[in-house]
C-alpha cells in the first residue's frame, strides 16, 4: 500500500526532451518571467509549503534512454548566463526614486523584507541564471599605533562661518584645523542645519533604544562597548577616554538607522541626528564618513543617499580615474559595486579635484557572473517536481552552497534577506551516520566516538599559534546599557594619556597599554552540514587524557589509571609536523587508553573526512600551527541555500541599483602596475586588448596565482609570492545526481556514510586516508531545487582523485554506496554532474587553507596592495577564508582601499568637539561677534528652535503635575540553572581542578562554566527544586510588578493626554508661512526596530518533504 507521501508524488512533466535550451532561448525566458507581474516571493512559499509533488503536462513523454554524465565545471550544452543587455527586470533602486521616504518606511510595517513578502521588483529565483560555456584545460598541477602627541589646536585656526555646498546638504562651515595621518592643515567645519536627537525615536525607553543600538554593532561585526582598530587610530588624537562611550552610543545608534532598513542608505544628516548634543555633530559625521567608506553601512543593493545639489560640470576632456576589478565573483562584485555606490555618494568631493567622474571596469574570463558561485541549471524533464517549481528554475550547487547563519554580523543577511528579498531553505541538522552494511550507527556510540575526536583536537589546538591580543579601548558598558553619555569629558585625549603613563618608570610602551584578554579557543564539536569545529574560551588540553576519557563516558583498559596521558609533543615538534600527522599520533595513543574497534575507526575517520571537506584537502596537508585560524569568527543561526540558485546573489550586485559594467568572457593575460603607484597600470587580455586604468583590483583566485598563468608586470614582491607558496589551496568535488523520484529518507536533508580501508577490520589509522573521504557525506536538496536530487562529496584525497577519474566509474562507486544504505532499488540516475574544480582554468581548486608551512600573516600578506594593485579574494581574509561571505567582505576591504587613495583619509576636525563654553557650542545662528557681519538665522532654525522649546515647556507642565512616566520593572532571569550555577562555582571550580594537567594554570571561567552545566545535569530532582522554586518566585514577583506597571502606564499616559489638551488650548504654538519640519520623513522611515529580517521559525520557506 503506497504511503500518504508516495500517494502525493507524480511524474514530472518534460521542459524539453532534447539538451536544455540555450543563451537565446533563456534570454527570452527570463524577460517574459520578469516581465510578468507574478512575483516569485509572494507565490513560492504558499506553493511549497505542502509535502508533496506534482506533475506538469504528464502526458508528455519521458525518455528512458541511458542517463547521460557530465563534467563539471565546464558544462558544455547550456549556457545559461543572464546577458544585462537584454534583461527585462528593472532594479528595485530605480523603481523605488518614485517613492516618497514616508511610502518606503512602509516596507518594514509590511515585513517586505522577508520571503513572504509581496516584491514585484524583488530578485526572482528564476533570475539567478546562470551556467557556464567554458572548456575543459590541463590538468591542476600538482601600524603600531602611533606615540605621538596631540596636534596643539591652532587658535587661529577658528574663522568666520562661510556658506558652502557638502555632500548632499547645503551646510554652514567654519574653518578648522583638520588632523589626517600625521598631517596637520586647515579645512571648513561642517555645520548642519538639524536638531539634536531627531534620529532617536522618543516612542521608546532609552534602555530599549540602547539594547537595539548594541544589537545592531553586534549584527555588524563590531564589538557595541569597544572602538575598532581603525577607530583607534582616528580618534586616540581626538577624543578621550570618558568620550568614547559617547561616540559609540552615536556609532551604534547610526548603525541601528542603517539595519532597520537596509534597503535604504543612510543619510549623512540621519547619522547626525544621533547625536544628543550639537558639539557631537562632527564626531557623529566622522563616524559616519568611516562606516560608509569600510562597508559596515550603505553597501549591497542599496538606494544611497545622493547630493541634493547636482555635480558641477565637468570641464570637456577631462578624464576620471579608472579602476578595473579582475574577476566577477563574490570580491569582485562586491568591490565594484562598493566603489561604485562610493563615487556616487563622494561625487561633489571627487569633483572638486578637477577630474572627471571615475569609473569602474569588471573583467571576467568566463561568459558568467559569480566565480567559485555556481548554480548548475538542470532538466527537470525526467523528475517529479515539487509543488511551487513550476515556471522556476530548477538548478543545483556546484560551488558555494551553504549560507552557515545569518546572525552576528553576516553581511549575507543584509543581501539576501533585507535588500534582495531571496528566497531560502534552512537545512535540517539531523543528521543519520549509516555504517558499510547499511545500518545506522547507534547515537550512543557516534556521540562517544566525536567526544574523542574533540578530545584529540582539543590536544593538537595546544600547539596553535597564539593571537596577539590588540587593543581595547572601551566605553562605559554600565551607561551604554541604559542609553545614557558620559557626563565626564576627561582633560586628555586618548593618546596624551597613554604617552603620559607611558612616561612612568618601568611603564608598558603605548603599544602594550590597554589590551584584551588574550583568549585561548578549543574545540567542543564539529558542525556536519560544513565540517567546521565549533570553539569555546577555554585552556587546551587541561585535563590527563585518561581522566578526561573517563568523563567522556569510556571504560578505561585494564592497569590503565586516569592519570594515564598522552605524549604528542614530540610529534607535534618534528620538523614534517602537521595537523594529521599529530592527530594520527594522538589516535593510535588513545588505542593504549581504551579498547577501540573497527567501527569506532570508521567513526572517527567520518569526522576526519567532514574537517578535510571543510579545509578542501588532506589533513595531512594542514598547518597544526593554522588550520583553524578562522576560529571564533563563526556567524550563528541556521544553515540555508538560496531556493533556485545561490549565483541569484552576485546576479543582484552586478544589477542593482544599477548595472556595473561587466565584461565577460575576457580572460587576463598580463597585469601591468607600478610598485610606487605613480605610473598608470594597464591590463592585456588574451584577446589582444589593453584596457588602461588607474588602479586595479586583482580577485584571482589562488590557484591561478599558483599556477602562473596570469602574468605580473614587475613580478608580485617576494613576500606575497613566498605567502602564494605557503598557503594551501585545495579540491573539493561533488558527485550530483538527479532522479526521477526520490528513494531516500525525505525527512533529512543529510546523511552520512562510513567508508573502508582495503582491510576492513583495520586499526591503523593511516590505512584510511584514501578512502574516507569518497561519498562521505550526502546532500538531499530536493527541496532547494525543485526537483529529487542527491549531492555526494569527494573530499580529501578523494577530491583530488575526482580530477582524473571517468564519469560513469564515480556514477557507479556513487550509486553503489546508496545501494549499500538503501538496497538494490537505488536506481540509476536519470542525469548526473561531476565537478572538477581543480580543471576549471579560472579556479585550478575549491578554497584556500593553510598549508604546513603557513606563517601567521601570510593571509594578511595576500590582502596587501602593491603600488596601485589591490587584492581581494577569500584568500585574503585570516578570519572567514574559505568562505563566500569571506570572499565578499574582502571586496568591501579593496573599495576601501582604493578610495582611501583616490579621496584621501578621512579628515578629522580639531578639536573635534568644542569646548562646552565655546561659540561653536550651537550650530546654527551664531551670536555677532565684534568683527562678524550680520548673519541671519536658518528659518528652520528658527522653527526647530520654537519647537523644541514648546515641547520641553509642555512636558515639564505635565511631569509638574503628575510627574514622570512610569519606568518599567527590570526584566529578571528567572532562570533556575543561572542561580544553581552562582551557588556552585566554587564546587565546580574545585572539580575542574581534578585530573589537571600540571602547568595549566587554574580552571577559567568558561571551564568552570561547562562544569557547571554537567553538574545541573547530574543533578537530582531534589537537589534542583530550591532553585525551580526561587526562579519560580522571581518570575512571579517580576509578573506582578509588571501588572502594576501597566496599570500606572495606562492612568499615566490618559492623563498626560488630557493635561497635554489643556496646555496647548491656553499656549499656541506659532509656526511660520512653510509650517512642516523638513527632516521629520527621516526619522519616520527608521522608526521600526532593530531586526534580523525574519529570523525565526517561520521566516524562511517551509518545505518538508
Amino acid at each position: 500500500m503506497r504511503s500518504t507521501q508516495e500517494a502525493l508524488l507524480e511524474e514530472g512533466n518534460c521542459i524539453g526532451s532534447g539538451p536544455l535550451m540555450d543563451l537565446e532561448e533563456l534570454d527570452h525566458h527570463l524577460e517574459s518571467i520578469l516581465a510578468s507581474p507574478a512575483d516569485i516571493i509572494r507565490t513560492l512559499p504558499a506553493a511549497l509549503v505542502s509535502d508533496s509533488y506534482t506533475s506538469y503536462n504528464a502526458d508528455l513523454s519521458t525518455s528512458t534512454e541511458t542517463p547521460r554524465t557530465e563534467s563539471e565545471i565546464i558544462v558544455r550544452i547550456d549556457d545559461m548566463d543572464v546577458d544585462m543587455d537584454n534583461t527585462a527586470s528593472v532594479p528595485i533602486s530605480q523603481q523605488q526614486d518614485h517613492t516618497s521616504r514616508q511610502d518606503r518606511s512602509l516596507l518594514e510595517d509590511s515585513k517586505l523584507l522577508g520571503v513572504h513578502g509581496n516584491l514585484g521588483n524583488s530578485f526572482e529565483s528564476s533570475v539567478s541564471a546562470i551556467s557556464d560555456q567554458s572548456e575543459l584545460t590541463s590538468l591542476p598541477s600538482t601600524s603600531p599605533p602611533s606615540s605621538k602627541a596631540t596636534t596643539p589646536v591652532d587658535p587661529d585656526g577658528l574663522k568666520e562661518p562661510v556658506e558652502v555646498s557638502v555632500n548632499d546638504t547645503p551646510t554652514t562651515v567654519t574653518a578648522a584645523v583638520t588632523t589626517t595621518g600625521t598631517t596637520t592643515t586647515k579645512t571648513k567645519r561642517r555645520t548642519f542645519d538639524i536638531r539634536p536627537r531627531v534620529s532617536i525615536p522618543t516612542d521608546i525607553a532609552p534602555h530599549d533604544y540602547a539594547n537595539q543600538c548594541i544589537a545592531a554593532a553586534e549584527s555588524s561585526r563590531l564589538n557595541p562597548y569597544a572602538l575598532h582598530q581603525d577607530e583607534y587610530s582616528m580618534l586616540r588624537n581626538h577624543i578621550s577616554h570618558a568620550q568614547v562611550t559617547t561616540y559609540l552610543n552615536i556609532r551604534n545608534g547610526i548603525l541601528r538607522l542603517w539595519l532597520n532598513n537596509p534597503r535604504i542608505g543612510v543619510s549623512r544628516e540621519e547619522a547626525v541626528g544621533c547625536a544628543k548634543d550639537s558639539r557631537w555633530f562632527d564626531v557623529a559625521s566622522v563616524c559616519y564618513d568611516w562606516l560608509v567608506r569600510t562597508g559596515y553601512i550603505n553597501f549591497g543593493c542599496t538606494e544611497v543617499p545622493l547630493p541634493r545639489k547636482r555635480a558641477k560640470k565637468v570641464e570637456p576632456g577631462k578624464r576620471g580615474k579608472t579602476v578595473v576589478v579582475i574577476g566577477a565573483g563574490m570580491a569582485g562584485l562586491g568591490c565594484a559595486r562598493q566603489l561604485d555606490s562610493l563615487f556616487r555618494q563622494y561625487a561633489r568631493q571627487l569633483q572638486d579635484s578637477g577630474e572627471g567622474p571615475p569609473r569602474v571596469i569588471v573583467l571576467e574570463g568566463r561568459n558568467r557572473l559569480g566565480g567559485r558561485v555556481y548554480s548548475r541549471a538542470l532538466d527537470g524533464s525526467r523528475s517529479q517536481h515539487l509543488i511551487g517549481f513550476k515556471g522556476r528554475r530548477h538548478s543545483v550547487e556546484c560551488g558555494g552552497m551553504i549560507i552557515t547563519g545569518f546572525e552576528r554580523g553576516n553581511p549575507l543577511n543584509v543581501l539576501l534577506r533585507g535588500q534582495m528579498a531571496l528566497p531560502y531553505y534552512a537545512l535540517r541538522p539531523d543528521t543519520t551516520l549509516y555504517d558499510t552494511n547499511g545500518r545506522a550507527v547507534d547515537e550512543g556510540r557516534d556521540r562517544l566516538v566525536e567526544k574523542l575526536y574533540n578530545d584529540c583536537l582539543e590536544r593538537v589546538s595546544d600547539y596553535k599559534f597564539k593571537n596577539q591580543p590588540s587593543k581595547l579601548i572601551e566605553g562605559n558598558k554600565d551607561l551604554m546599557d541604559e542609553g545614557r553619555d558620559s557626563s565626564s569629558e576627561g582633560q586628555k585625549t586618548i593618546a596624551q594619556a597613554e604617552e603620559a603613563a607611558a612616561a612612568l618608570p618601568q611603564a608598558p610602551p603605548v603599544s602594550q597599554q590597554s589590551l584584551g584578554p588574550q583568549v585561548s579557543l578549543v574545540p567542543v564539536s564539529t558542525d556536519r552540514a560544513t565540517g567546521k569545529t565549533h570553539v569555546e574560551p577555554g585552556t587546551p588540553a587541561a585535563l590527563k587524557a585518561a581522566y578526561k576519557a573517563r568523563l567522556m563516558g569510556w571504560a578505561l583498559k585494564d592497569n590503565v589509571t586516569e592519570d594515564y596521558d598522552l605524549d604528542i609533543d614530540a610529534a607535534a615538534k618534528a620538523p614534517d609536523a602537521t595537523l594529521g600527522s599529530v592527530m594520527d599520533e594522538a589516535i593510535s595513543q588513545y588505542k593504549s587508553i581504551v579498547d577501540l574497534t573497527p567501527q569506532d575507526f570508521r567513526l572517527m575517520n567520518w569526522h576526519v573526512a567532514n574537517l578535510e571537506y571543510s579545509n578542501a584537502t588532506n589533513y595531512n596537508q594542514l598547518s597544526i600551527g593554522g588550520w583553524d585560524i578562522d576560529a571564533g569568527n563563526e556567524w550563528e543561526g541556521k544553515h540555508t541555500m538560496v531556493i533556485g540558485g545561490y549565483q541569484s546573489v552576485p546576479w543582484g550586485l552586478a544589477n542593482s541599483p544599477t548595472q556595473l559594467d561587466i565584461r565577460k568572457n575576457t580572460p587576463v593575460k598580463r597585469i601591468i602596475y607600478d610598485s610606487d603607484g605613480l605610473g598608470s597600470p594597464r591590463i592585456e587580455c588574451e584577446n589582444g586588448s589593453t584596457i588602461e586604468a588607474d588602479y586595479i583590483v586583482s580577485t584571482i583566485p589562488l590557484g591561478v596565482l599558483k599556477h602562473g598563468s596570469v602574468e605580473f608586470d614587475p613580478p608580485l614582491p617576494p613576500l606575497k609570492v613566498d605567502a602564494i607558496n605557503r598557503l594551501g589551496y585545495g579540491i573539493l568535488n561533488k558527485i550530483i545526481l538527479v532522479y526521477a523520484e526520490p528513494f531516500w529518507d525525505n525527512s533529512k536533508d543529510i546523511f552520512g556514510c562510513l567508508r573502508t580501508p582495503s582491510s576492513r577490520h583495520s586499526l591503523k589509522q593511516t590505512e584510511y586516508a584514501s578512502q574516507r573521504g569518497r561519498c562521505f557525506q550526502w546532500f538531499n536538496v530536493t527541496n532547494a531545487s525543485g526537483i529529487p536530487v542527491l549531492i555526494g562529496l569527494m573530499a580529501g584525497d578523494a577530491g583530488f582523485d575526482t580530477e582524473h577519474s571517468k564519469n560513469d566509474e564515480l556514477v557507479a562507486e556513487a550509486t553503489e554506496v546508496l545501494r549499500s544504505v538503501y538496497g538494490a532499488k537505488v536506481p540509476l540516475p536519470v542525469h548526473s554532474i561531476v565537478t572538477r574544480w581543480g580543471s576549471d582554468r579560472f579556479a585550478r581548486g575549491s578554497y584556500s587553507s593553510a598549508g604546513p608551512s603557513m606563517q601567521p600573516d601570510d593571509y594578511q600578506t595576500m590582502a596587501q596592495p602593491v603600488g596601485n594593485l589591490f587584492f581581494a579574494g577569500e584568500h585574503t581574509t585570516d578570519t572567514h577564508p574559505a568562505t563566500v561571505h569571506g570572499a565578499y567582505l574582502t571586496g568591501l576591504r579593496a573599495a576601501s582601499e582604493v578610495f582611501d587613495i583616490m579621496l584621501g583619509p578621512i579628515e578629522v576636525p580639531t578639536p573635534l568637539i568644542p569646548p562646552k563654553e565655546s561659540a561653536l557650542t550651537s550650530q546654527g545662528p551664531k551670536r555677532k561677534a565684534p568683527d562678524d557681519g550680520p548673519l541671519a538665522p536658518s528659518p528652520k532654525s528658527s522653527k526647530h528652535a520654537r519647537i523644541d522649546a514648546y515641547e520641553h515647556a509642555a512636558w515639564q507642565y505635565i511631569v509638574a503635575q503628575i510627574g514622570e512616566r512610569p519606568w518599567r520593572p527590570q526584566k529578571v532571569a528567572g532562570n533556575s540553572y543561572l542561580l544553581y550555577s552562582k551557588a556552585f562555582f566554587e564546587a565546580a571550580r574545585k572539580r575542574c581542578e581534578e585530573g589537571r594537567r600540571a602547568g595549566k594554570g587554574k580552571p577559567g571561567p568558561n571551564e568552570v562554566r561547562v562544569m557547571t552545566s554537567k553538574m545541573w545535569k547530574e543533578a537530582t530532582h531534589e537537589e534542583r527544586k530550591p532553585f525551580e522554586d526561587q526562579a519560580a518566585e522571581q518570575k512571579r514577583m517580576y509578573g506582578e510588578a509588571l501588572k502594576a506597571w501597566e496599570d500606572k502606564v495606562k492612568e499615566w499616559d490618559q492623563r498626560s493626554v488630557e493635561i497635554r489638551k489643556e496646555y496647548e488650548k491656553d499656549h499656541k504654538l506659532v509656526l511660520d508661512e512653510e509650517g512642516c519640519i523638513g527632516d521629520e520623513d527621516g526619522r519616520e522611515r527608521r522608526r521600526a526596530k532593530i531586526s534580523s529580517y525574519a529570523e525565526s521559525e517561520g521566516s524562511d520557506v517551509d518545505m518538508r518533504s
